[in-house]
């Protein structure tokens, strides 16, 4: 008797269904996360703080519970993943985070040299009082850090096993693009819109060549939070 699993079409290419229901599994729970922070927030209207600061944190912990503590969760308990398999990790953790640091270098150098942008050099976070600057760079780090964990951890890692890489890659990016959608309009005046796209995208990119390589996303997250402080004390500077 034959063991091979039924095997289906997927955009012309053969796949087992077994793997076809993990992907839109995959799929579903990350889109269920997106949701449930928009309807929490856009429908439900959930209390949140009055303060600027203060509400952006409130809403970065939201998001990061449903778009990463909700598919982690998911993952380790379906697809049998463990944190190591998710790329939280210390192993290589060094290595990662140089990477890191050296790619997120890239996006610290278009900021600086956008800086003169009102959109830039006006952001709430250089006029603010210390404390409050001190709180909102705190959502920034978290929904950094959030965008490597989420896309590359979840997303690349668990479509890459059970789909295939360049797949894994296109939809880790597409992730990551919609994700940078305000970073592109910060940098568009500047840089001009296709040249903000394209640094976006060979951020996220090689991004993952970089989690691909080291298997750890702790570093690459590390890195993003770095690159947020610098920034913070930068705008505050000018």
């Amino acid at each position: 008797m034959s063991t091979a699993l039924p095997r289906v079409n997927f955009f012309g290419i053969p796949i087992s269904t077994y793997k076809l229901n993990i992907f839109l599994s995959i799929c579903g729970i990350y889109l269920l996360g997106i949701f449930l922070t928009w309807y929490l927030t856009g429908i439900f209207k959930i209390p949140l703080p009055d303060d600027v600061a203060l509400r952006s944190l409130s809403t970065a912990i939201l998001q990061t519970v449903c778009v990463i503590i909700i598919p982690y969760f998911w993952a380790i308990k379906r697809l049998k993943f463990s944190l190591q398999d998710l790329g939280i990790t210390t192993k290589k953790i060094g290595q990662s985070t140089l990477l890191g640091c050296s790619l997120y270098s890239l996006a610290l150098a278009a900021f600086i040299y956008s800086s003169s942008d009102p959109l830039i050099s006006n952001h709430a976070i250089r006029t603010m009082e210390l404390a409050d600057a001190s709180t909102l760079l705190l959502s920034m780090s978290i929904i950094a850090a959030g965008t490597d964990i989420a896309t590359r951890g979840f997303i690349l890692f668990t479509l890459a096993k059970f789909t295939n890489l360049p797949l894994a890659i296109f939809l880790q990016n597409a992730a990551w693009f919609f994700g940078h959608v305000g970073e592109i309009n910060l940098l568009q005046n500047a840089l001009g819109l296709w040249a903000a796209i394209g640094l976006t995208l060979i951020l996220g990119i090689l991004g993952d060549v970089i989690a691909l390589k080291t298997r750890n996303i702790v570093g690459l997250a590390i890195a993003h939070i770095l690159l947020n402080v610098v920034l913070t004390f930068y705008i505050r500077s000018l």
